[in-house]
């Protein structure tokens, strides 16, 4: 059986990419192939010394050496995002090439564009060549394929679009007449977080802002708090950070999901809040319109616009049966086309072209 070894920011880490992972993990790929996790969060605390830092990388590479034998039938996988992130990867990728293992490099992050923008030569240079030193870089959507084929020339990219699986439901039946517009991600800017602040204020008296997730901008919880109290709205939640059913609870008890970003990949949170039935308002930003159609399964409004977040907002609010509509829509396309068994079986076939030799 090929043994697969597959890296990346493990749970209880919160995000798009450990989300990914302990989905694949809990898929039919654990059973075709021999699945061992390797986690690259970092475990030394903030503020920790120089030597300390180096010390415990060195001892994660060591592990990773490690990790990769037998090399006959070893391939690695590995989850990635911008930033220094993808550099450290990078020499996960060099050991494994080291050792003659295939490497699977699988590329995250809604501005991965703007990371390699911003290189000057020598760091681009670099990061071209650890691409190319992959057997193959994974990519998201046919979007990011395109945008990522001019600035990484040479790398061998493949799509395969995020899956996700959604649990039965764990949480009872809603008991109230309250609207929760949930949004599901990294606290941010990016996530159009504050576009959605503004709104709270403009909806309808049953609406109920809720906001589920870290903090991607380093103080915007306590700015957002601020902001708050100096307006004295009180219809909007801060949850923090939750995973497993915490978080599957919010996405039954939820009634509209809005992700009004400015620059996304396929995100996770989406994909989950269309699998529970949610509709959703989100911007055509990212691999977005390669997943979900405006008015078919979704709404969609400009990044930035916050008078036509309102209104497609009060729209779902004002119709139960639209909801229903795009809702039901949404899950159905969303469950045939991204389940995490279809991605299961495309890792799989990716697998088995770069280790023939190996029967899974």
């Amino acid at each position: 059986m090929m043994r697969v070894v597959m890296a990346g920011p493990l749970p209880p880490m919160i995000g798009g990419m450990s989300t990914v992972i302990d989905d694949i993990a809990h898929s039919s790929l654990a059973e075709n192939v021999e699945l061992m996790l390797f986690n690259t969060a970092k475990k030394t605390p903030e503020g920790r010394s120089l030597l300390k830092a180096v010390t415990a990388r060195f001892a994660l590479w060591h592990c990773w050496w490690k990790a990769m034998n037998p090399t006959d039938r070893t391939l690695v996988h590995i989850h990635t995002c911008s930033g220094l992130s993808y550099f450290l990867d990078g020499i996960y990728a060099a050991l494994a090439r080291l050792r003659g293992v295939p490497v699977v490099l699988h590329v995250h992050g809604a501005r991965f564009d703007d990371f390699l923008d911003g290189l000057s030569p020598f760091p681009l240079s670099v990061a071209r060549f650890i691409a190319r030193r992959a057997n193959r870089v994974v990519v998201l959507s046919d979007e990011w394929k395109k945008k990522l084929a001019a600035r990484l020339p040479g790398a061998s990219l493949s799509v395969i679009e995020n899956g996700v699986s959604i649990p039965g439901r764990t949480s009872p039946e809603k008991a109230t007449d309250e609207i929760i517009i949930l949004f599901l991600g990294n606290l941010c800017s990016r996530k159009g977080v504050w576009d959605l602040l503004a709104c709270a204020g403009r909806l309808p008296p049953a609406a109920r802002l809720v906001l589920i997730g870290g903090e991607e901008d380093p103080g915007i919880n306590e700015k957002i708090r601020e902001q708050l109290e100096r307006e004295g709205k009180d219809r909007v939640e801060l949850t923090g950070p939750l995973t497993g059913n915490a978080k599957f609870d919010w996405l039954y008890r939820a009634d509209i999901f809005a992700l009004p970003s400015y620059a996304e990949g396929v995100p996770i949170s989406m994909l989950e809040a269309a699998a529970a039935g949610l509709p959703l308002v989100v911007t055509p930003v990212g691999g977005i319109p390669s997943v979900l159609t405006d008015g078919e399964n979704a709404l969609f409004v400009k990044p930035g616009d916050r008078n036509q977040l309102c209104s497609a907002i009060t729209r779902l609010i004002d119709s139960p049966q639209l909801r229903n509509s795009l809702g039901q829509a949404a899950k159905q396309h969303v469950l045939q086309r991204y389940g995490i068994e279809n991605s299961a079986r495309m890792y799989l076939e990716l697998y088995r072209v770069l280790r023939p030799e190996v029967n899974p």
